[in-house]
């Protein structure tokens, strides 16, 4: 559970360090590409529910109680208790003396500041887990006296937390975590809305692409950088021709795998226009970043492609 928890914005790549750093040098360029089953080599994004069937139990019952009710319901076990963000007003956290509650927030998030109502009897230490990269930020908190109250505002990149604490032993909670509605269906809204347009990209082909077995090498700029985590729909390489970028996949890369695609746009992302050819992904437009994205939440990875030519 603890693993899939989801979020959309959200959101950010899951520590292998080591092994991360040391990639086999890519394939050489081949720009034929293979009468291969359409399956295998044109993957398309992911509708939303395709997307929600990854989310773990909890949250896919939770957007089946909102479709009927409205509503989001917050859920308890004897492990954790799993509240929707921003729909609980200063949810309540119990906790006891000599023991730490852990509140565990969004990967790739970052914790900027904490407030704490009383700091002489509560204590609040931050921690991560998961890939240095991408990590999962946590508080350990503990009280220093059973019977007694505070609060807990915690300040991050993404979200602001504002939780009431109590010291009640024998009810204490051993984990808190949140899963994120906004961001959930907004990702389910962008991947059928991605889907789509890949569905009307495969019916007609844009007479503006050149054919990949068309293109001179000669006249291609190869000044891009794909850097994340080692998955399976990794980039292989990417590289334009002027007008349009060209994202070289894992020959083989199942439809189920393939990643959506968005650039940088301010202080954010948006979707961008783009179509699938044999094993590449061909971009309408020019880019300085980008990044591809499988999953929400915990189960999120994340990509980045960037382009490190002379300024265009």
């Amino acid at each position: 559970m603890r693993e899939k928890i989801t979020t959309f914005g959200i959101a950010l790549a899951l520590g292998l360090g080591g092994c991360a750093s040391q990639q086999p040098p890519p394939p050489p360029l081949t720009l034929v590409t293979h009468a291969a089953p359409k399956a295998e080599t044109a993957p398309a994004p992911v509708t939303g529910a395709k997307l929600l069937d990854e989310q773990p139990p909890e949250v896919r019952q939770a957007v089946a109680e909102h479709d009927k009710t409205g509503a989001w319901p917050s859920y308890t076990t004897p492990a954790y208790v799993l509240y929707p963000y921003g729909e609980v007003a200063e949810p309540l956290i119990n906790c006891a003396p000599l023991r730490t509650t852990d509140i565990q927030l969004e990967p790739g998030e970052t914790i900027t500041d904490v407030a704490l109502g009383d700091s002489e009897r509560w204590m609040v230490t931050p921690a991560s887990s998961g890939d240095p990269r991408n990590p999962t930020p946590h508080l350990a908190v503990k009280p220093k006296a059973a019977g007694i109250a505070s609060n807990l505002t915690i300040y991050t990149t993404r979200h602001i937390y504002h939780l009431n604490l109590r010291s009640r032993p024998g009810h204490e909670m051993q984990e808190v975590e949140f899963y994120y509605p906004d961001d959930l269906l907004a990702a389910m809204a962008q991947a059928d809305q991605q889907a789509k347009q890949a569905s009307e990209d495969a019916k007609a082909d844009d007479p503006a692409v050149t054919p990949l077995a068309s293109l001179d090498p000669g006249d291609l700029n190869f000044s891009y950088k794909v850097a994340g985590p080692n998955v399976p729909w990794k980039p292989v390489r990417a590289f334009d021709d002027g007008s349009h970028v060209y994202i070289q996949m894992p020959v083989g890369m199942k439809s189920s795998e393939a990643p959506a695609l968005l650039i940088a746009a301010g202080d954010g992302n948006e979707m961008v226009n783009y179509r699938v050819r044999g094993d590449y992904y061909v971009v309408d437009r020019l880019f300085d970043q980008a990044v591809l994205v499988s999953g929400v939440g915990r189960a999120q990875d994340r990509v980045q492609i960037a382009y490190t030519g002379a300024a265009r």
